[in-house]
Formats: C-alpha cells, structure tokens, sequence
C-alpha cells in the first residue's frame, strides 16, 4: 500500500511537472508568435503615418525622451496629461522599452502587443474556462489560439493605438465577477471597482464597456430575483444586498477616476461629448455594415451557431452564459446604435465576446459531433479562421467581389508609393518656412494632411522636428472653431487639389460632411476670395499618389481687419452650425497654439470671459485685437476689469467697435488706462444692426512695444 501511494503520487508530481512544461512551452509559443507577426507586418510597412496611427507612438517617445533628460518634467507631463481626453498613463509601461531598444516603430508595436495584446489573449482565455465546462487547460489554449486568430484583435496595435491595454482592466474584472457573481466575497467589490475606474483613466470610451459591465451585473441580478422570487427565501433581502455590492461596485470606479482623472470628471460635468464627437458618428446602416466587416460575416455566423446552440443545449455554463451575452448585447446597443463611432480601436470593446462566440463554436462541435463530421466541420472551421487572418493582415485580402465581406475587413501594412515625394514636399515647405512661420494646410485626408506633412519633418529632422510649423486645425465641424485666428496668422498656405477630405470608406473614418471649415479655406483659395488676395501662388507643384497636386500660397501683405470679418461672415454662412468649441470671442492676431498653458480666450461663466494677451509674445505687434460673435443688439453695453501684466507700460488705449458683415464701423469709443490705476471698463456703443463687437488694445506710444504691456480683462460681460 506505501508502495501504491508513493507511485501514485510520483505519477501525481510528474504529471503536474509535465502540465507545467507544456504550458511554458505553449506561453513561449505566442510569445514568439506575437513576435514573429508584428515584426513581419511592421518591416513591411513604407509609410509616413498620421493622426492616431501615431499620436501615442510621438508621446511614448517624448516621454522617453524626457525620462533621459529631466524625470520631473516627463512626470509632471503626464500628470498634466491624466485630465485630457487623451493622457499618457497607457504609454507608461512601453517606455522601459523604448528606452532599451530605442523609439523605432516596430519598438512601440511589439511593446504594445507583449504587454497588451499578450495577457488580452490569456484574460480571455481564462474567462473561456469560466464559460465551457470541460477540460480547462485545453479550453484556455484554444481561446488563446483563437483570438491570435482574429484579425481585429492585431489591426488597432499594428496601426499604433495602445487602447488594447485597456481592455485588460475591464477583462480582469469580468474575471473576478465571474468567481462569485453574488459577490459574497468582500474583496471582489473594491478589486472590480478599481478594475473599471483604471479602464477609464487609460482610455476614457471605456467608461461605455464599464457601464455595459455593471448594466449586465444589474441584469442577471434582476433575472436571478425573478427565479428565486416565487420561493420567496430572501429573495428581496438578497437583491437589496446585490443593489448595494453595484452601488459600491460603482462608487470605488468613481473614486478610482477622480483620484487619477478628477480633470476629466470636471469637464465630463461641463462638455457634452456627444456634440462634440457627432462628426464621428455614423449612420446605423453604415456602422452596422462596417463591423460586421470587421470581423466577417462568416465569423458572426459561427459566434451566433456557437452562443445560440449552447445557451439551447446547455453547454455552456448558465450564469457565465448570461452576463457574457447581457455585456455583449449591451456593448453593441452602446456602439452600433447610441454612438456608432467606426473607428478600429473602438472595436475592442467586442473582440473578446466575438473570441468567446468562437471558442464555444469549436467546443460545441467537439461536443456534439462525432468522427469524421467533427473532423471536417473542426478543419473547415481551422482553414477559415487562418484564411481569415491572411486576409485581414496581409496584401493578399484587398480584392473585391461579392465573397469579400465573408472575410474580415483588410489591415494590411501601410505603403505609399509617394513617400519620397511626400519628404521632398516637407523638405521644401521647410526650407520655405525656416523661422517657424505658421503653415496652414487646407486639407485633411487620410491621404495628405498637416500631421503627414509634421510627422515627414520628423522623419527629415529627428533632432528638431518643432522646426515646421504646419497645421490644419481645426478641420473637424463639430469639434472645433472657425479657422480665421489661424488663417490671419499663417505666413503660408498649402492647397492640394481635388480637396482632400476624409471617406467614408477610409480607416480613419467621419460622418461624411463634416469638415466644411477645411473645405472654406480650400474654397476661398481656389476661387481667390479676398483674404486670398493677400497671398501670392508660388511656382512649386508637388503631385502625389492618386493624381493629388499640391500647391502653395505666400503671404504678400497683413489681412485689414474688414477683409478678416468678411471672411468671417462667409464662414459662417457656409457653416451655419456654430463649430463645437467656438467661443463667443476670438483672438485674431494671436495663435491658439503659442504656449502650453495659454489660451487667448476663457469662458468663466455663461456670459463672461476672461481675455489675455500672450505674455511670452516677442512678435512686437503694437495691436491686438479680439472679436466677438455671439448674438448682438443696440445698444451694447461693455464691463470687465483690465490688469496689466507689466508695470512697465506706459499704458494703453482699449477701444471698442461695433461692426457690421461687411467689416464697416458702426460705432467707436477708447480709454486709456495706466498701470497703478483703478481700470473698471465701463463702455457703451450704438448701432444699427450690428453683427460684430471688436476689441482693440493700442500702446499710447507708438515706439511702446506691445510685449511691454500685456493684459487680462477679467469677466468681460456684454449687457445688451
């Protein structure tokens, strides 16, 4: 008998030894994998990338940059960063990296698929084992295999966006919600908690994956009452006790934000996203279409067979079943019927339900099936799925015909034939502009755009790449303002023709119609609108892939301040909805994009702002002017507070003007105010149908420069 037990458990310790190898082998397995791929893919790439293909790798690498220089300054930077709508926490992670093996492209694409896209594959493995009720180990590896398999769990990393990283958080909590879905374990409740709130301080759209999670937990514990209901042991006792575990579940997220993002919970209270971001929300038809592309008809055939035949069955594990299904359903009422934004990343947050439809597909099978039946359905389903992810990652998927959507949609790697054109173009605007001249591109494609042109400069200067200052901001309707500031400061313009607008049809994707204040600029050029007439067309052509040709337009002469209204006033016909973030006051003659931490103009209340002149301005303008274009009648009455930011002034005259469309004056009053001296503005102005209010500050002494006498006027208010 000791004999017996010392083999058995000699067998016992081998085996668990034996297990133990395997799955090193198995994890070392895709690592190798993840490497192997994304090397390929990224050494294959020629491009210049652009907007959010790039955004994060640009942080990553300052901050790695910054880390070498000054620790204080990168750590102050993305706390700086936790209130934005984008913030740095996500980059943190891959900087060790960057660090090591330097800031190359494949860098940053292989630290974000070890780090992020490695235990994505593994979470969702272990919640596969939460939801099939066989042999784990098998399960758990298969589920891994399957979602390296699926195209879209690669394409948003590949392209650059990190957001995959903050899957992990949201995946984890599923997991320890799935251990006790009555959450009588105190620990879940924090653990979850935090779990949620840290999604959210990572990548703020997935506070819609955190209210699907905690919709779904409130869902399957109503159904749970109901079941329990008509034997009336507790039930009411325990469904308060569930309210409870939610409510606290989503106060820790709550305070989880608030420590790391209490910026964002401001402006969450303040910005309504939903304006703001309409130009990304596409039409339902559309949106359906494009993320059953995504993934491929074929593959949602199966998830549907795999979800539908073990709920029938019972296959599968009811209570996991449940919630994987409420989150799912609820996830897509989020994303394809109340936001329906198009763009790759936000797919994320169904990936890991389209991995677990497909698991239980190919173990329902095994299950069901027997012989030669399960072998060819389980090789059908084996070719597909690796003809599947040829298709989406690679050259060979971008055919068209009507078997095409069967498949996932196409990711392959990024070339452009006109690269070196693309460089010779951004050399010249460089050479163009060697002072930092403001650049302003009127156009904003997928295909050619100001960050093409910023990114190119990169590529051309690494070691001083703020050396081009080209922009195309704002070119989004509904997110931004009027272009006019940028437009009377740009030194240079840049026009491609046909206008370069974003499709409907590209990755990058926006509601068709919404970048009118692009297409303006673009307009006004082409059909030499008066404030064209104050540039000159110079010689230089550049003709990119697609027959695209660019040109170039060289200030000639400061646009007067009638011209500048005009404009305005065409502008404003042509997009009658107010943009976005467009204030009722302007700056005209100062850049929105000076200094971090400066903004010409702030909205203190609903009717008073605070205006400032730019304190580090060396341009030595001896005026500054600020227009304001909210709703005016007569007469108009003016009040706020002037503080000079130099007592070396010798003081200033503010004068204010009431305008009509055409630029003409309808009315005109000036002070003069010294510093040392009470300076209430107390001013009055009539007129007959004003359109405009305009706001001037001249030096009393003409040879005065105006970085001498920089001012805040602090709650200006119009009373009309």
């Amino acid at each position: 008998m000791k004999n017996q037990s010392f083999f058995k458990s000699l067998n016992t310790k081998f085996n668990s030894q034996s297990s133990f190898l395997i799955n090193v082998i198995l994890f070392l397995t895709v690592v190798l994998i993840i490497i192997s791929i994304t090397s390929i893919y990224i050494s294959n790439e020629h491009t210049i990338y652009w907007w959010d293909f790039v955004g994060y790798q640009n942080a990553a690498n300052n901050l790695t940059n910054l880390f070498q220089t000054s620790t204080q300054r990168a750590i102050d930077d993305i706390l700086g960063s936790l209130s934005q709508q984008k913030n740095y926490l996500i980059t943190l992670p891959l900087i060790p990296f960057l660090y090591i093996f330097g800031n190359q492209r494949i860098i940053y694409i292989l630290s974000i698929n070890l780090l992020y896209l490695l235990p994505f594959s593994l979470l969702v493995g272990a919640i596969a084992k939460k939801l099939i009720p066989v042999n784990s180990g098998w399960v758990f590896w298969s589920t891994v295999a399957i979602a390296l398999l699926i195209p879209m769990s690669w394409s948003p990393s590949l392209r650059g966006y990190p957001d995959i990283g903050a899957t992990l958080p949201i995946l984890l909590a599923i997991l320890f919600y799935l251990k006790n879905i009555r959450l009588n374990p105190w620990w879940q409740i924090p653990i979850i908690g935090f779990c949620l709130g840290i999604s959210i301080v990572l990548r703020r759209h997935f506070a819609y994956s955190a209210i699907a999670f905690l919709v779904a937990v409130s869902c399957q514990t109503m159904i749970n009452f109901l079941i329990t209901f008509k034997s009336g042991k507790n039930s009411g006792k325990r469904l308060l006790e569930s309210a409870i575990k939610i409510s606290l579940i989503s106060l820790t997220s709550f305070l989880t934000i608030s420590i790391f993002a209490w910026g964002f919970i401001q402006s969450s209270l303040t910005e309504n996203y939903r304006t703001l971001y309409a130009a990304w929300s596409l039409s339902i038809p559309d949106i359906f279409w494009r993320y059953a592309c995504f993934y491929g008809l074929v593959t949602l055939l199966l998830i549907a067979i795999g979800f539908s035949v073990g709920v029938l069955r019972k296959l599968l594990i009811p209570s996991t079943t449940i919630f994987l299904l409420l989150f799912g359903i609820f996830s897509l009422a989020e994303w394809l019927i109340l936001l329906r934004y198009g763009n790759i990343h936000y797919s994320l947050h169904l990936t890991p339900i389209v991995v677990l439809g497909l698991t239980s597909f190919i173990w329902i099978t095994i299950h069901t099936f027997r012989g030669k039946t399960k072998l060819i359905i389980l090789s059908i389903t084996g070719i597909y799925l690796i003809t599947n992810l040829i298709f989406g990652l690679t050259p060979l998927g971008k055919f068209n015909n009507s078997l095409r959507p069967l498949f996932a949609s196409n990711f392959s790697p990024l070339i452009r034939s006109d690269y070196d054109e693309v460089l010779r173009l951004t050399k010249y605007l460089s050479n163009l502009a060697p002072n930092r001249e403001l650049v302003y591109v009127a156009a904003s494609s997928n295909h050619f755009n100001a960050n093409i042109i910023r990114n190119s400069n990169r590529i051309i200067n690494p070691e001083n790449s703020s050396n081009l200052r080209a922009i195309s901001k704002p070119h989004i309707d509904t997110r931004d303002t009027y272009p006019l500031p940028e437009l009377l400061e740009a030194q240079y313009v840049v026009i491609a023709h046909p206008f370069q607008k974003v499709l409907l049809t590209d990755e990058q994707v926006l509601k068709p119609g919404q970048q009118d204040l692009v297409k303006f600029v673009y307009d006004a050029f082409s059909k030499n609108l008066p404030i064209a007439q104050d540039f000159q067309k110079l010689p230089e052509e550049f003709v990119l892939d697609g027959g695209v040709t660019v040109s170039f337009y060289q200030r000639i002469r400061p646009t007067s301040i009638a011209t500048a209204v005009q404009t305005l006033s065409a502008m404003q016909k042509q997009v009658p909805q107010r943009p976005g973030r467009q204030l009722d006051w302007m700056s005209l003659n100062q850049s929105p994009y000076i200094t971090y931490n400066y903004s010409a103009v702030t909205q203190v209340s609903d009717d008073a702002y605070n205006l400032m002149t730019d304190p580090g301005d060396v341009t030595k303008q001896t005026s500054k002017y600020f227009l304001y274009l909210g709703e005016l009648s007569s007469p108009v009455k003016i009040a706020g507070k002037l503080d000079f930011l130099h007592q070396e002034c010798n003081g200033l005259s503010v004068r204010f003007s009431l305008l009509d469309e055409q630029g003409n004056f309808l009315d005109t009053t000036a002070k003069n105010y010294f510093p040392g001296v009470t300076s209430d503005l107390i001013f009055s102005l009539r007129g007959k149908n004003p359109v405009y209010l305009l706001l001037e500050n001249l030096s009393i002494e003409s040879d005065k420069l105006t970085d001498k006498c920089g001012w805040i006027i602090n709650n200006l208010v119009l009373d009309e």
